[in-house]
């Protein structure tokens, strides 16, 4: 299961994305306070026809993210989404010796001298 802070989340891997969020729901039970953006700036999301924006102000800078007993740090920007908790950007997925097997639906994360974790949905194998 991946954890934000001991925390299970609901997240979505986005190499893709250059930022990893975080909702707010998630991020008001985070014990610490977040830095507030120099420049706040607008995400596009596809939840409407039209494409609404949402503006991003704050950043939970360091936060500890955990897969299986892999923890790694993460600036989380918080940003107002409903259907994750987490957005998990390129950077994450390096830092977890990750690679997406777009055919099978699968990530593989392939640590050093140990044996290799399955990830599909929810289910770590």
């Amino acid at each position: 299961m991946l954890r934000v802070f001991q925390l299970d989340v609901y997240a979505l891997l986005d190499p893709g994305a250059t930022l990893s969020f975080v909702t707010p729901y998630v991020a008001m039970r985070f014990d610490m306070l977040p830095d507030v953006l120099l420049e706040p700036f607008s995400v596009s999301t596809s939840s409407t026809p039209i494409g609404d924006f949402v503006v991003a102000k704050r950043v939970y800078r360091r936060c500890l993210v955990s897969l299986s007993h892999r923890v790694t740090l993460v600036d989380l920007v918080e940003l107002d989404m409903i259907y994750f908790d987490v957005i998990l950007t390129m950077d994450w997925l390096h830092s977890f010796y990750a690679s997406i097997e777009c055919r099978t639906r699968v990530v593989k994360f392939q640590f050093p001298n140990e044996p290799i974790l399955e990830w599909k949905g929810e289910i770590l194998v």
